[in-house]
């Protein structure tokens, strides 16, 4: 949003919006409009004063419009023919974060839920690549097909039911991870993967999946309220904003992957993508639930390691 060209804009009535949709020649009516401020694309409209014949029509502030328009103008823009909603949730989710006079609170709350929606609507060819993607990711070369097979399976479980099994997920993922047959009276041997941060485990893994799925969750029922939200907001923006400081310096650092892994994305929606997943992190630990999971799956190790 930039701020100069509000002047152009006015409050305007979800008549208003439609025009301006069919302005833009895109379809559009007051159904439409009750979708997004439903979705969180938009907030509620604001009463206006009241007449002598009754309430006037609720009003848009000028930001709304605007923020409207220009959702409706990148939808267009795009090259696929039509950005998907959950695209436009990230963009407006991503002006909360980082601005406190288009988006409020209340409408992001909403955005919220309905991101944390989309992220549980996954198709089974989508949970298979993405499930594939980790075992390779994650397997060691000796890895045998079956322990890459069975890895697999139980990781798309989690992904369609949006639960998962810390035990079952920490025995078979230690088995991909470091698949060594135990010796008798010694312990197991456990490899850790290097990672930008240093090396990283397989409970590291299990902890970050658990914790966000448990933090996704209450956003999709919205059971984080407004007041957390705004508290763990303030304490984001300053640790993002050092992120990014630091992020030049970070990428010469690293090399291959790691490199790639600071790299900065060049389009908005990359952007707003990179900047809402860092907040559900934020947010999981804030939350305490990164602390939970953490607890419970280097519980599941000794278990496994008896």
């Amino acid at each position: 949003m930039n701020g100069n060209r509000l002047t152009a804009w006015a409050e305007g009535t979800s008549a208003d919006l439609v025009a301006d949709a069919l302005a833009l020649d895109v379809k559009a009516s007051p159904r439409m409009v009750t979708s997004w401020i439903e979705d969180g694309l938009l907030a509620n409209p604001e009463p206006r004063k009241t007449s002598a014949h009754g309430s006037d029509p609720r009003v848009f502030p000028r930001e709304q419009r605007e923020l409207f328009s220009r959702l409706l103008e990148a939808r267009k823009r795009s090259p696929l023919g039509r950005i998907p909603q959950r695209s436009l949730v990230r963009v407006v989710l991503y002006l909360w974060l980082i601005d406190d006079t288009v988006v409020l609170t209340p409408q992001a709350r909403r955005a919220w839920r309905t991101h944390a929606r989309a992220m549980g609507q996954t198709t089974v060819v989508r949970r298979r690549e993405s499930s594939r993607a980790i075992v390779e990711q994650l397997a060691h070369p000796s890895a045998s097909l079956k322990q890459r097979r069975v890895a697999q399976l139980i990781l798309e479980e989690g992904e369609r039911t949006g639960r998962i099994d810390v035990d079952r997920l920490t025995s078979v993922l230690t088995e991909l991870y470091s698949p060594w047959p135990t010796q008798p009276g010694m312990p197991r041997i456990e490899r850790a993967l290097p990672g930008p941060f240093g090396p990283v485990s397989v409970q590291h893994h299990i902890t970050m999946w658990k914790a966000r799925q448990q933090t996704v969750r209450s956003l999709r029922h919205e059971e984080i309220a407004e007041p957390e939200l705004d508290r763990v907001r303030a304490i984001y923006r300053p640790m993002w904003a050092e992120y990014q400081a630091r992020r030049p310096t970070l990428a010469t650092i690293g090399t291959g992957e790691f490199a790639a892994y600071f790299a900065e994305p060049h389009t908005m929606e990359g952007r707003a993508n990179e900047a809402v997943d860092a907040f559900v992190g934020t947010l999981a630990g804030e939350l305490g639930l990164i602390e939970a999971a953490s607890h419970a799956a280097e519980a599941a190790r000794l278990r496994l390691a008896r």
